[in-house]
């Protein structure tokens, strides 16, 4: 049932949904690019999180066979299908948007990531920032290490000033994880995925 118009603001940061109320159709689990109102539009499926650019709060949403519902601070309501490789949203009013698969690992590494080091049972949270800068701290309390992360490929570098230490890890795009071969002193493997609450 489609009740509200695409409603978008497309501002400067990213919104982020909740899980999938009925799980999407395989097709839609991409990164999805396109524009709405001569502004970028990007839908971006991590499985059971949703990303829609760019807004601040939370969203609900539920894909049904060929409809996606979305409320929350935006709501919208659209049909969509596929042809030739392309996402089309039609919405209420009639509008239709046309959006192109982009590669995963065209998806933007900003934001935090939380997990555990396989030889530790510390929680650890890494924030990520614009112009490459980053930190990390134990969930248990621990201060914060800052320093700058750079990107080439799947291969991240993290350079921490506090004690001059490097941690190198590889981007697998499509589970949404950082997998490092170790982080500090004595952690073993650690894999971090992706957080948006």
């Amino acid at each position: 049932m489609r009740t509200r118009v695409l409603v978008m603001s497309l501002a400067a940061s990213l919104l982020v949904a909740a899980p999938l109320v009925a799980q999407a159709p395989e097709a839609l689990l991409s990164r999805w690019v396109g524009t709405h109102e001569g502004r970028p539009l990007h839908f971006d499926f991590y499985g059971d999180t949703m990303v829609v650019v760019n807004d601040l709060h939370p969203l609900h949403f539920e894909v049904r066979d060929d409809s996606l519902r979305v409320w929350g601070d935006t709501a919208f309501d659209v049909v969509f299908w596929f042809a030739m490789d392309r996402l089309l949203v039609e919405t209420v009013d009639g509008r239709l948007i046309t959006m192109a698969p982009q590669d995963r690992m065209a998806r933007p590494l900003e934001g935090r990531w939380r997990g555990s080091p396989m030889a530790s049972d510390m929680r650890l949270e890494l924030a990520m920032y614009r112009g490459g800068t980053a930190q990390w701290r134990a969930l248990s309390g621990g201060r914060s290490s800052v320093g700058e992360w750079n990107r080439a490929s799947r291969v991240i570098t993290f350079a921490w000033d506090a004690d001059s230490t490097e941690w190198v890890a590889r981007y697998d795009a499509s589970g949404g994880a950082l997998l490092f071969d170790s982080t500090f002193s004595g952690s073993g493997m650690t894999i971090l995925r992706r957080v948006f609450r």
